[in-house]
């Protein structure tokens, strides 16, 4: 960790250690009934919830009968199914960024409270594990948000959570290219940890992340599992944003 990251996370303590516990994180509105680093109603109602009807493929909401989006009708994801509980936008994306950059890793908590606020959800799943980061990010980050998030949900709901995967390879940066070139780029990227096919083997697997973006990371995760011959695979991540062109 070099000298700049060293400061920012001490000063990023310092501000933690002084700021309103009992506060909105996102307005910093006072929370009079005494909640710890939580949102108040007002910010959570402006929040955008992904409300039932959903496409039975990646999540998206529905405006009509049909099982799956457009989208879905033309390219199929190697998940069985994903759930996102909020769309990204300028919130959500403020509690993902607070979580990934600003070493609020006390953020995971009550993230994991959002997701979990469906038990459907976690019917017969035997596993939950994670999108994995590289040594690298996760040495400079000091933590994986995605593995951060994944041990909160299992506190909740008991079901276990196993790191089962590993980053090989590091990949350009996904920003900017298509959901074609994501799929491309990520090729490789993944592998399962040795030793651990059993824990897969006729299971049924959660994998958790924080934002479901074209779903080319989620997608890649799934291909690997697969391998190892699960039973289902499905996905599970706080944020999604709205689906686009495969091109």
């Amino acid at each position: 960790m070099n000298l700049f990251r060293k400061i920012k996370n001490f000063l990023l303590s310092i501000e933690d250690s002084l700021s309103k516990e009992h506060s909105c994180i996102l307005c910093d509105r006072e929370m009079l009934d005494g909640s710890k680093f939580q949102i108040c109603e007002k910010c959570f109602n402006n929040m955008q919830k992904i409300k039932e009807p959903v496409c039975s493929k990646c999540g998206e909401a529905l405006e009509n009968g049909n099982l799956n989006c457009l989208f879905c009708g033309s390219f199929n994801y190697a998940f069985n199914s994903n759930r996102s509980i909020f769309y990204y936008d300028d919130n959500s994306s403020k509690i993902i960024k607070g979580l990934k950059y600003n070493q609020r890793k006390y953020y995971a908590k009550f993230i994991a409270r959002m997701m979990t606020e469906d038990v459907s959800v976690f019917e017969k799943i035997d596993v939950i594990t994670f999108v994995p980061i590289s040594s690298k990010r996760k040495k400079e980050r000091g933590f994986n948000q995605a593995e951060e998030i994944a041990k909160e949900i299992s506190k909740i709901v008991g079901i276990e959570t196993i790191e089962l995967l590993e980053k090989v390879k590091d990949n350009k940066t996904q920003a900017g290219l298509s959901q074609k070139e994501r799929l491309e780029n990520l090729k490789g990227t993944f592998e399962i940890k040795a030793g651990l096919e059993d824990k897969i083997k006729g299971k049924n697997v959660l994998i958790i992340d924080d934002v479901f973006t074209t779903g080319a990371t989620l997608n890649e995760c799934s291909i690997v599992l697969k391998t190892a011959k699960p039973k289902r695979v499905r996905t599970l991540t706080f944020a999604k944003t709205r689906l686009f062109s495969i091109n």
